[in-house]
């Protein structure tokens, strides 16, 4: 895998899983994306996209990133088949969360009554880490943070390597540009950014923590990001209504996120 640095969409619904012909397009899986970088595979959330993950070679470090611990970001950890693998080595990066550690918010979501065993008990070499920023990884890769606005809490990521960047605004409600949330996202390769609703559904939701289609394309335009996709699709929203959607987007370079879709940034 060296000198490879590429991202695939694994799961961009938000909210909950859906399935039927009508949503084969742009996917029915919630809130999972893997970046292969040298030998290191990131998962950003483990929503059930990271059921369908590829399988990753032995000699891989397993590193997954969470923005945040709402279900849909963290419903397919139990099924991801690497945490099944005797030994295998995955670190789970999260924030503490009202006092509790990241260990203790996934480990009281997947335990008895609710579940039948902890994720600690899988086979793998499963480890809990706090996010600290910056994190710096082998092979070059830089880690950053942002707060964003979402109930109970949301993190950005910039993943960054070779001076390409990847920035990662899932769950977040921007209530007009924030510079803070531009310039970090500024000249990324890739942003990946909240779209969930359209200006007349916002009209509603204001306060659910999600932005919209303009909001999302006015930071992408704004941060001079090179490829926008917009992400966190609606559960209600079909292929049809993205298809026809797409066709009022104002730039070329921004489109909606397709499960299964892969970006090289090295090509």
């Amino acid at each position: 895998m060296d000198g490879v640095f590429r991202l695939t969409v694994l799961g961009a619904r938000g909210s909950v899983p859906v399935s039927g012909e009508q949503f084969n397009i742009f996917g029915g899986a919630t809130s999972c994306y893997m970046i292969e970088v040298e030998d290191h595979v990131l998962f950003l959330d483990a929503g059930t996209g990271i059921i369908g993950a590829p399988e990753v070679a032995d000699n891989k470090h397993i590193t997954i990133l969470l923005s945040h611990p709402h279900l849909d970001h963290i419903v397919g950890l139990p099924f991801f088949p690497e945490l099944s693998k005797k030994n295998k080595k995955i670190d789970f990066y999260g924030a503490d969360i009202n006092g509790l550690s990241i260990s203790e918010q996934i480990e009281s979501a997947f335990s008895e009554p609710y579940w039948p065993l902890t994720i600690e008990e899988y086979p793998s070499n499963f480890s809990y880490k706090k996010l600290e920023f910056p994190m710096r990884l082998e092979s070059g890769i830089e880690i950053e943070g942002i707060s964003l606005r979402h109930p109970g809490g949301s993190i950005g990521f910039k993943i960054t390597y070779k001076d390409k960047s990847i920035v990662y605004f899932t769950d977040y409600e921007m209530m007009g540009l924030e510079e803070r949330a531009v310039d970090f996202a500024r000249n990324a390769e890739l942003l990946l950014c909240d779209a969930q609703y359209t200006d007349e559904e916002y009209a509603n939701k204001k306060g659910f923590g999600h932005s919209t289609v303009s909001m999302a394309q006015k930071l992408g335009e704004e941060a001079n990001a090179k490829t926008t996709l917009l992400i966190h699709h609606d559960p209600l929203r079909t292929d049809d209504a993205f298809l026809e959607m797409e066709k009022s987007l104002t730039a070329d370079n921004v489109r909606f996120a397709r499960q299964g879709e892969v970006v090289d940034f090295l090509k």
